[in-house]
């Protein structure tokens, strides 16, 4: 090695030391250039890669490596970090690659974790758990948050509440927040989990943080940054205050990172925007570099620590207001974050949010677009005509054993009640039957299949009663439940994720199916379930208020929240 090539490895070296990545990058990229046999280099141009966001560069020189070192003996550390941006990427080579890590060093901790994530997320549940019990045997901990994961996506619901007692006890810097927003935290566990998971991003700002923005004389360049603009319940969701923001006021950008699915919602979103920006393949510095080319005012992110996000664009602060809105409800304990979308119900302590709060009547938007619901007859979805219809429609994982439990509890006090569970996995239908079994109500579970959204919202209507789920309410379920006209019981938390039903609740006016305690919750349910005209009565009242109900006025919400966006650069 000449000495101009060992000055630059060392400026190389330094650059990544201090943190200046781009930098880093840059030199190491000329290093190997001249040293094409320098592996130590491009790993570390690869791992400098990854933390810019460019995977597929990082899994380029991975590859490099493996094709061009053949005798490397930490091959096998290759290709598990190759299976991990594969996963990341969503890319099905994810398993191959892990396998091969295993293969050749089967006592490699990491590649039985790369393994179990990328069987996690190409559905082969069964085969990943495996993977965390061999984790489990090699005496590793780090599996146990995927395993919970694992366990309940298929309602196995089997050792799940002894994870969670084990994971409660994890500290915060071990953890993925991602995860843990579906468990039962306290408000101020979540802002010391999300404090911990923020500062995995390093403080690189293309804008200082609390700085003063002002836009005078032109619109407000707005944008949106998030993986979900297609028929997702993001979508469902916001898709009308994209089209109904007001263009005179504003220009609208919406940048996409996640799957280009050409269905009906996403070309509502691109119709609606000034420019739709498709950044899936962009490195994130390449994402957060064309925000700031463009000149966003502010940038509303849509993702938070949810799985495939990409915080790393936010931590560039390419806008000089970032705000947090609908995918992730609760802190990002951030201070890439300036503000949080929140009504006085799901946010009750602004001191347990690093965010300054942007408080709305009911901080959920609806789509004005959809039509009034046309239910079809029971006998065509497979329900008994006469029986009490309890609706428990929300994603399998969102089920707690004790839900579940409770939800037994009820059917077997109520003989003439099912639960009619929305399923899209054999096995979860598999193990909530099982579960259901031991109360001897298992024959009283009657899934639902799949559907598309407009037939999905139609069916709704069916139901007498919808139960719904805690500590991570319905959603966007809970709001096109009461669109259907079937009335939420909820019980309500401390955190965000537990009180949004009750914010969409105290909206359409019926406060009072919001309870405080589980056993609240099954009494409630338990009186309407035997006063069927008490439960008339409410589906009554939510089908005639659903033209002037507050919550379904998407224009007055959306005015509303662009009150709160131009004050903030005024």
């Amino acid at each position: 090695m000449t000495f101009v090539q060992e000055e630059l490895y060392r400026e190389a070296r330094e650059a990544h030391q201090r943190g200046d990545l781009v930098k880093a990058g840059s030199l190491y990229t000329r290093f190997v250039s001249l040293n094409p046999g320098a592996i130590e280099a491009w790993e570390a141009l690869a791992a400098i890669l990854v933390e810019l966001g460019n995977l597929e560069g990082a899994a380029e020189c991975l590859t490099g490596i493996l094709r061009f070192a053949p005798d490397y003996p930490d091959r096998h550390r290759m290709h598990a970090q190759l299976a991990w941006i594969y996963n990341v990427q969503g890319r099905a080579e994810a398993v191959a690659q892990a396998r091969e890590a295993v293969r050749l060093d089967p006592g490699y901790e990491a590649g039985w974790h790369s393994l179990a994530a990328a069987l996690e997320r190409a559905g082969q549940y069964d085969e990943a758990v495996a993977c965390c019990d061999r984790l489990e045997a090699m005496g590793s901990t780090k599996h146990r948050e995927a395993l919970h994961s694992m366990k309940r996506a298929i309602c196995a619901f089997d050792g799940v509440e002894a994870l969670e007692a084990a994971l409660a006890d994890q500290p915060a810097v071990a953890l993925n927040l991602g995860h843990l927003a579906m468990l039962g935290t306290t408000p101020q566990r979540q802002l010391e989990l999300a404090r911990a998971q923020s500062q995995r991003y390093p403080a690189r700002y293309m804008h200082p943080p609390g700085a003063a923005h002002q836009v005078r004389d032109r619109r407000i360049r707005l944008g949106y940054i998030g993986n979900e603009f297609h028929n997702t319940p993001t979508m469902v969701c916001l898709a009308s205050t994209l089209e109904n923001h007001d263009r005179d006021r504003f220009e609208l950008h919406c940048f996409s990172f996640g799957p280009e699915h050409d269905d009906p919602f996403r070309q509502r979103a691109k119709a609606a925007s000034y420019r739709f920006h498709e950044v899936r393949g962009l490195p994130g510095e390449a994402i957060a570099r064309l925000i700031k080319q463009i000149g966003i005012d502010i940038l509303i992110d849509l993702c938070g620590y949810i799985r495939d996000h990409r915080v790393e664009v936010l931590a560039r602060r390419p806008a000089p207001v970032q705000i947090g809105y609908i995918g992730w409800p609760a802190t990002m304990g951030a201070p890439f974050l300036d503000h949080l979308v929140a009504d006085k119900v799901v946010a009750q302590d602004p001191a347990l949010f690093d965010e300054k709060l942007l408080l709305l009547d009911c901080y959920l938007p609806t789509d004005d677009r959809k039509a009034e619901p046309k239910t079809p007859p029971r006998s065509e979805l497979g329900l008994p005509q006469d029986a009490l219809v309890l609706a428990g429609m929300n994603n399998a994982w969102k089920i707690t054993p004790q839900m579940m439990r409770t939800w037994c509890e009820i059917l077997a006090e109520l003989p003439d009640a099912v639960l009619w569970q929305v399923a899209r996995r054999e096995d979860v239908e598999r193990n909530l039957t099982e579960f259901a079994r031991s109360f001897g109500v298992a024959d009283r579970i009657i899934f639902a299949k799949d559907v598309a959204y407009e037939a999905h919202l139609n069916r709704l209507g069916a139901a007498d009663l919808a139960v719904d789920t805690f500590p991570y309410n319905g959603h966007s379920t809970t709001s096109d439940l009461l669109f259907a006209g079937v009335p939420v019981v909820t019980l309500r938390g401390e955190t965000f994720a537990s009180r949004v039903a009750t914010s969409l609740l105290t909206a359409t006016g019926l406060p009072e199916l919001s309870t405080a305690s589980l056993a609240e919750y099954k009494a409630l349910i338990l009186g309407l379930g035997r006063d069927r005209p008490r439960l008339a009565a409410l589906k009554a009242r939510l089908n005639a208020t659903r033209s002037t109900s507050p919550l379904f006025d998407n224009k007055r919400y959306t005015k509303a929240l662009e009150e709160k966006l131009i004050a903030l650069v005024s």
